[in-house]
Formats: C-alpha cells, structure tokens, sequence
C-alpha cells in the first residue's frame, strides 16, 4: 500500500485504511467518486464507534440516525458531529447527482477524514497517539497558484457548506435539552435514587458491587449506561468510577495514580472515555481530547474492596 498520512489507520482497520487511499488516489481528477468512497468510510467509522461503545442496535438505522443518537448521548462532541455529517451529506449528494462534484467539496472532505480518524486513534487505540501533520495528496496537476487560491477561499466555502449541519445541531442541542428537562421531572416524580436503575440492563450488576463502595465511604453520585461515578465523603471532588465493561473494571483520576507509587504497581492501563467525566482532559494541539484515566480490573469484590482501600489511603497521604 502507497505511502499516505492515512497509513496509521492500518492499526486498527486495513479496511479503513484503503478506503482513505482511494479518496486520496481519487481527489484531484475523480472528486464524485472520492466522496462515495469517503461516504463509505464514515458509515464504517460510525459502526465501529456504536461497537467501541457497546451500543446495540434493535433495529437498523440510518446513518444520520447513528450519528444523532452518537451525539445525544455525548460520545461525539460538536466538531465531530459536524464532520460526520458533512461527509454523509456530500457523499450521498455524490452518489445520486448527475453532475460532477466540486473538487473543493472533496478536499474538504479529506480533511474531516483526516481529523475523524485521529479522533477515532487517540479516543479508542492510543491515548499516546502523535499525530501526523495533516497534508494534501501531492499530484502534477496542482501547482502552487491553485494551492493558493483554494487556501484562500477556504474558510469561506467551508463556512458557508456549514451552515445546514449547524442548523441542525442546534436543533439537536435543544432536544437534548427537551430531553434533559423531562428526564429530571420524571425522576422527581418517582424520586429514584442511582442504585434503582434495573441490574439487568448492565453487564456488570451494580447491586453485586455497590455496598463495597459504600464500605470505604464512596457514594455513588450519578449513573449512566457506560459507568457509575462514586465520590468519596471525606475527599470532595475525589471520584471512582466503576465501567460497565465484560470485565468488571474502575477508573482511577489520573494525578492520584502517578502520584502514588503503590497504585502504579498493580497492573493497569490508560484510557480515554467520555464516561470519565470527572477527570482531566489532555490538550493536544490546541484541542482539548476526551477525559482519561488508569483502569483496573478485578474479579470478586473482596479484590474491588482492596483496590478501593489503596484509593483512600492514597488520597489520605
């Protein structure tokens, strides 16, 4: 495969990979069928990200339906949104319109390629990821008059190609916020604590876990589908969370695990995970990444209850 900016795709999808090669192969004298190509890879991307995040699907849904429900639920933030849409729109515009695409459509859809993908690297595969320096495919056709005129023009064409997937967003925003409103009344109406939510809907059953939690004084302070978030009474602002993932795993602030070298030395890895809310996020680049932190998994709960007690001893160091 040629050399490409597109080339760390590979360690995680070679599907991908050739998908962002043939856009790039087809930029320049092809921008119709780049954009169909580019289509493919956001529709695959998406996919990925609903399996990333355990997201079941009862039944089929449309690509703007994945990426609404990606964005209602936090997992995807605005810019993301923005590029997801932005490839599905064009690309489907280019499967179906007879005349051919506007090139700058589809230089515009290689960079969106370019920052999902990162996106997608840094989040899901490594939170150490360093970033390639995003390029245009070289070509003989492009001299350097061109390159000009199309930087030049840019943020204009882009601002106004933009202006329906913001309209659209802030159409989502609302609902979200609709949303919000009348999950907070309903929950006042049957006044439900965290620990009601059914067992049954989770991997990892919160009724099995919670009382040792409790034991070391963390109490849970808000639930949702991908953690339970625990603060401790005595540290305000010190959180745990425990992951619903296969295996039953917690999530560690990052500072108390670096600075603490007993909790350094039982195995661990790094993640980033939008459920982590609580936790720091790294600026990269001028951009600020996903929230992340140390994992531990466990078995039993005497193990949970051991790990939770080097947490509080570290926090009373």
């Amino acid at each position: 495969m040629k050399s490409s900016i597109f080339n760390f795709i590979g360690e995680f999808s070679s599907t991908l990979e050739e998908l962002a090669i043939r856009v790039e192969t087809l930029l320049w004298d092809q921008p119709q069928p780049a954009m169909t190509q580019a289509r493919l890879f956001g529709e695959m991307l998406v996919s990925m990200i609903f399996e990333q995040e355990n997201m079941n699907e009862v039944y089929p849904l449309k690509q703007v339906e994945k990426i609404n429900r990606l964005y209602r639920q936090d997992i995807i933030q605005d810019d993301i949104y923005k590029k997801l849409e932005y490839i599905r729109k064009k690309g489907n515009i280019a499967s179906h319109q007879v005349l051919e695409m506007d090139q700058e459509v589809a230089k515009q859809a290689h960079q969106a390629l370019f920052d999902l993908s990162i996106w997608y690297m840094e989040v899901y595969v490594s939170h150490t990821f360093r970033a390639p320096t995003y390029e245009l495919p070289s070509t003989q056709k492009q001299d350097h008059h061109d390159m000009k005129k199309w930087m030049d023009t840019y943020i204009q064409e882009t601002t106004k190609r933009l202006t329906e997937i913001e309209e659209h967003l802030e159409q989502l925003k609302q609902e979200k916020q609709q949303e919000s409103l009348v999950i907070d009344k309903e929950k006042s109406k049957v006044n439900k604590s965290p620990s009601s939510v059914k067992s049954n809907e989770r991997i990892v059953p919160l009724e099995r876990f919670e009382s040792a939690f409790k034991k070391v004084n963390f109490n849970m302070t808000n639930l949702t589908k991908k953690a339970a978030e625990f603060e401790h009474e005595a540290n305000v602002g010190s959180f745990v969370y425990l992951l619903d993932n296969v295996s039953p795993t917690i999530a560690i602030h990052p500072s108390l695990v670096e600075q603490d070298k007993m909790l350094m030395d039982v195995p661990n890895k790094q993640i980033k995970n939008t459920a982590l809310r609580r936790f720091p996020k790294k600026e990269e680049g001028g951009k600020l990444m996903s929230n992340f932190g140390y994992t531990y998994t466990f078995q039993t709960k005497k193990e949970l209850e051991e790990l939770l007690q080097r947490i509080v001893k570290a926090l009373g160091s």
